[in-house]
């Protein structure tokens, strides 16, 4: 259960380095991009919390890798009163209102990271939907609603210039990272 957890929060900051890369990389060839990068994080439990920590312990080799500082801002929880195993970014707050990540429009990127088909399915949707770049790791939403989120992603990035992404990555088949590798090479 350790291992598999390790695996998918490396597999989400891999995720959320990809985009910042890609984003670098094309920005040479376009207008300027801001030097920093906000994050929202939707589930503040033991995933939630890894991203965390692992953003800020590899903050300086991230920095130096992209040029870019991450900054998580915005932490949505069920329960504010739960305690929690991580400790709060400089800047971060914490709430119990998706909306209040949704109608951030200094937020880059939503991770999703809440689980289930439900509320995940909404969020995820809406996020889109406003303009946010969304990675996640909810293997039961990527596969009840990926061909819906793909549409979705073609009618949000019709007319536009820079196109919102949808990323995802999850560790399955016992902790094995094979959905990258399975889209890569079958399909």
């Amino acid at each position: 259960m350790v291992t598999i957890l390790c695996i998918e929060l490396c597999l989400i900051w891999v995720c959320i380095v990809s985009h910042v890369m890609y984003r670098s990389y094309t920005s040479l060839f376009a207008k300027q991009e801001p030097r920093s990068l906000s994050i929202g994080i939707c589930g503040g439990g033991v995933v939630g919390g890894g991203i965390v920590e692992i953003l800020g312990n590899k903050r300086e080799y991230f920095e130096e890798m992209t040029g870019r500082t991450i900054l998580v801002k915005k932490i949505c929880v069920k329960d504010l009163s739960k305690p929690r195993d991580f400790a709060l970014p400089e800047g971060c707050s914490i709430t119990t209102d998706y909306d209040d990540l949704l109608k951030d429009d200094s937020l880059d990127i939503l991770v999703e990271v809440m689980g289930g088909t439900t509320k995940a399915k909404d969020i995820v949707f809406e996020a889109l939907k406003k303009g946010k770049n969304v990675i996640t790791a909810n293997k039961a939403l990527i596969a009840k609603c990926l061909p819906e989120i793909e549409s979705t992603l073609t009618k949000v990035n019709a007319n536009k210039e820079t196109n919102v992404e949808f990323r995802y990555e999850a560790a399955v088949c016992g902790g094995i990272p094979i959905i990258a590798s399975m889209q890569g090479d079958f399909v």
